[in-house]
This record gives C-alpha cells, structure tokens and sequence, in this order.
C-alpha cells in the first residue's frame, strides 16, 4: 500500500518517534510511505520516505495552512491517511469531506475532550485507557512499538557510579523523561528525599532550574545526578537497580517500553501504558509520594522479589510492544478501511 501520515507538531519527544518508527516498520514491511510534517521534521525521516515539509507552527485555523495541506494530499494517489496526534486530527478533520481516501486517527495522549476524534470512524489508542476515555465505536487499541534489537544486544557497562560519583553502597535508580509537570519529577525528589539511595534523572526542560533548587535543600544521605539530555538514556538504565515513572499523566510511555525491553525493574504511578502491563504491586497511586517512597523502599530491600514481578510485563513488550506487531496490526486494520471503501463505492 501508498500510506500518507500526516503530523502537525514540531518536537521531538515520544509522537515524533512514533512516526519515525512507523515509517521504518512500513518500509521494511514493503509499503510506499509519505510523510507530511513540519519542514523540520521531515529532514529526520529516511530517505525512502516521501516526505512534504510545511509550517506546522501555524494555527491548525490558518486557511494557508488548509489549502496547502489539502493540496499536498491531493498531489499523491495514496491508499489511506494516517492522522497522528490532535492538531493533524483537527486539520484533516476539517477537510475529511474533500478527500476520497480512507482516513484513520491515531489518538497518543489523555485530553480534556475528544471530540475532534469523533469526527472520525476509525481511531487508533494506544492504550486501553484512552480507549475507555474515548468511548468510541471505532477504536481499537494498538501499543506503540520499538525495535527489539535496539535494547537487546549487550552494551559495555561503564560503571555509572564511579562515573558520576555516586556511592558505590548504596542503590542506584533512575528516571527518564522531558523535566515537564506532567512527568512527576517533582513527586519522586519528594519521595526519596532521606532515603540511603542515588537517583539519576535524565531529560531536560523547563523544569530544570526548579528541580535543581530542590535538589540542593535534599538530606545529605540521598543522591541526585541531575544530568540532562542523553542520545540513549538505555546505556544508564542498564546499569540502576530500578527505573521509576512518577508521572501525574501518560499517553503512552515510550520509557517502560524501552526499560521493559531491556530486563530493568520498573515502578510506576497509576498512568498508562504501566497500569496494563505491570502487576498492582508495581503500581502507586498519582502524587502520593509516601506511598512511593513506601514501595520503593521495600523493592530496593528485596531485588529478587522485584525481578520475578517483572518477567510477565518484559515478556508481554517481547510480544505486544515491538515495531514488527505495532505495524502489522497497523497494516491490517489499513486494509480492512481499503476494503470497506471499495465496497462502499461498488
């Protein structure tokens, strides 16, 4: 098949990664792929991919943006338009009657409302949760995936501890993510402040300084490296005794995903995907830092106990949570939009 993916936004976080991955499963899968995204972020897709770059950071209103986006689409003789994310949604929602093309809409994030979704027969979720939210007769759930052999193959461990001056006797966490509200950084400095523990947070953003200042009024017995951007944050989870995911909301965590594929124990709050895929003794409440403090306690007290919890979730991503199932279920429900469309115009 001809696939047209259409993404508005102009980051480089979990969505963006998304399509990437997509694209690359589609390729190797044999389809034709064309990627319409923001001049920026098309210039990081493969070279197989026909790609269109447009000013996305224009209002998802702004006529010029319509009419070019329509015309683009209109330039290609595609099988199907894969939507991603809510502004693309809302911009090809608004020229959905125009186009003679099955269209699918891939829903990523939890959202105040949903009703540009509803415009829409057929919606991809990436988790159960925002299935339920969407209370749509139209979706079905699809888990993003990533490539197995990107965090299966062994890696040189570089001793974390001497390398970023930790204590070599005491426990080593770490979280992961953009240093946004949303991902709870916040609510763990709280939970492990006077704990014998080193934790390494990797990520940047706007809640830098903050974390930073908060950082310096801990009790002298905890440890945090907070150590920003890093290419390949697996090179450190390999090496911690445990990932934690204190985020207050999730779409979908491409972190667990990562960590599940590489053998690290994780603890999470109450978010998806980690809430399908985890045992309730792996669970927290959201915001409730004594209680995260209270699981994380035990855990690190008892590895092996937290080891055996893991190995139903690591065997599930091996099967539900790779690029291969992500895009052959993708493809699928691709042919069953064809076909209906055919027989509609028959």
């Amino acid at each position: 098949m001809f696939v047209c993916q259409v993404i508005a936004s102009h980051g480089n976080g979990g969505l963006e990664k998304h399509v990437r991955d997509l694209s690359v499963g589609l390729l190797a899968q044999g389809h034709r792929v064309l990627v319409i995204g923001d001049n920026e972020f098309v210039k990081q897709l493969p070279e197989e991919v026909v790609s269109i770059g447009l000013d996305m950071r224009r209002n998802r209103f702004h006529p010029r943006l319509l009419f070019t986006l329509y015309q683009c689409l209109r330039r290609y003789d595609v099988d199907v338009i894969h939507v991603q994310a809510n502004k693309a949604a809302s911009l090809i929602g608004r020229l959905k009657w125009l186009l003679k093309k099955p269209v699918v809409a891939t829903l990523h994030n939890i959202k105040s409302q949903y009703k540009i979704f509803h415009r829409f027969n057929h919606v991809i979720c990436v988790s159960e949760q925002l299935a339920n939210q969407l209370n749509h007769p139209g979706a079905v759930v699809i888990y993003n995936g990533i490539r197995l052999s990107d965090y299966s193959s062994p890696l040189p461990l570089s001793n974390i501890r001497q390398t970023l001056q930790l204590p070599q006797n005491k426990p080593v966490i770490c979280a992961v993510g953009r240093l946004v509200r949303a991902k709870g950084f916040d609510i763990l400095l709280d939970a492990i402040d006077g704990m014998d523990v080193s934790l390494i947070i990797v990520g940047d953003g706007p809640e830098h300084e903050m974390l930073n200042k908060r950082i310096l009024t801990m009790k002298q017995n905890t440890t945090v490296r907070l150590i920003g951007y890093h290419a390949n944050p697996t090179t450190i989870m390999r090496e911690v005794d445990g990932l934690v995911i204190a985020s207050r909301r999730e779409g979908f965590s491409y972190v667990l995903n990562e960590a599940l594929l590489c053998g690290v124990n994780v603890l999470s709050t109450d978010v998806p995907v980690a809430n399908e895929v985890l045992p309730a003794e792996l669970i927290v409440p959201v915001e409730d830092s004594v209680m995260l403090r209270h699981r994380l306690q035990t855990l690190l007290n008892t590895p092996s106990y937290w080891q055996a919890l893991m190995q139903d979730a690591q065997q599930f991503a091996k099967n539900e949570m790779m690029l291969e199932q992500m895009t052959s279920k993708t493809v699928s429900l691709y042919s069953r939009l064809v076909k209906i469309r055919t027989e509609n115009a028959n």
